[in-house]
């Protein structure tokens, strides 16, 4: 039985000259830049992925310079955006791939500090509903939802920004608090080394949906019998080095064998 794979994103360092001048002539008439190309390239390796995501924490410096009121990362004036990139991008992902997310950096990962507010709550409720309007605008271009790449639980993001079309990953689970996590997220995100975590959190949160990251069939065949019914299973990835056979290879273990 086939599991889908989800994607949570994929790094892409930064081209050498050439390659970079070799991709801009096939994008002839298309306006493009590093980002462009770092977008194409993240999507490009996701071949078979169910619920394939353009982007990464790379994606992050675009969105910051979405932001209105900020010079250097510090909010100094009447804080806005400007969502002309961002919606550039989102066409041009799902000119690409109809289904597409696209994935980024939670906004505590954008290091915004505040100098006009005042108040740290009132702050981190200011970005993250900016950020609910510039993922709003992407969504009007056709992409179908958001990864949001996080190391740590904010709580005011998580109720901000967590629901149906906008997915958490927790990036580094040594240092995210899954249990804030699942008050606000039904996706229970857990690499497969970690399987023997989920009994516990299934029980007290209400789960929907189980992702493996970088899972094997006997970790999937394992959750399946134990935990969850196969229809609820999901194999995750996120790559950060190295992608032109990961996806490929996770696609093809994301079986559990009869």
């Amino acid at each position: 039985m086939r599991i889908p794979v989800r994607s949570f994103g994929s790094e892409v360092g930064t081209p050498t000259v050439p390659e970079l001048a070799e991709w801009l002539k096939e994008k002839r008439g298309v306006e493009a830049d590093l980002t462009t190309y770092r977008l194409d390239r993240s999507l490009g390796a996701q071949e078979g992925v169910a619920v394939p995501a353009a982007g990464g924490v790379f994606y992050g410096e675009r969105v910051s310079g979405a932001f209105l009121g900020m010079e250097e990362g510090v909010l100094v004036g009447e804080p806005g955006i400007d969502p002309a990139a961002v919606a550039d991008d989102a066409r041009f992902v799902v000119g690409r791939r109809k289904d597409a997310w696209v994935a980024l950096p939670a906004p505590r990962m954008l290091g915004f500090r505040d100098a006009s507010i005042g108040d740290e709550e009132e702050f981190s409720e200011t970005i993250a509903a900016l950020y609910t309007r510039l993922m709003r605008e992407m969504r009007d271009q056709g992409v179908q939802g958001h990864v949001l790449i996080a190391d740590e639980a904010d709580a005011i993001e998580l109720e901000v920004l967590a629901g149906r079309k906008t997915l958490f990953f927790p990036r580094d689970q040594r240092t995210f608090d899954l249990e804030l996590l699942l008050e606000y997220q039904s996706d229970l995100v857990l690499p497969a080394a970690a399987l023997d975590r989920a009994p516990d959190l299934m029980e007290r949160f209400r789960v929907r949906r189980l992702i493996l990251l970088d899972a094997e069939g006997r970790d999937l065949a394992t959750a399946a019998a134990e935990l969850a019914d196969p229809d609820m299973l999901e194999a995750g990835g996120y790559c950060e080095e190295s992608c032109s056979d990961y996806w490929k290879d996770l696609v093809d273990r994301a079986i559990i064998p009869r």
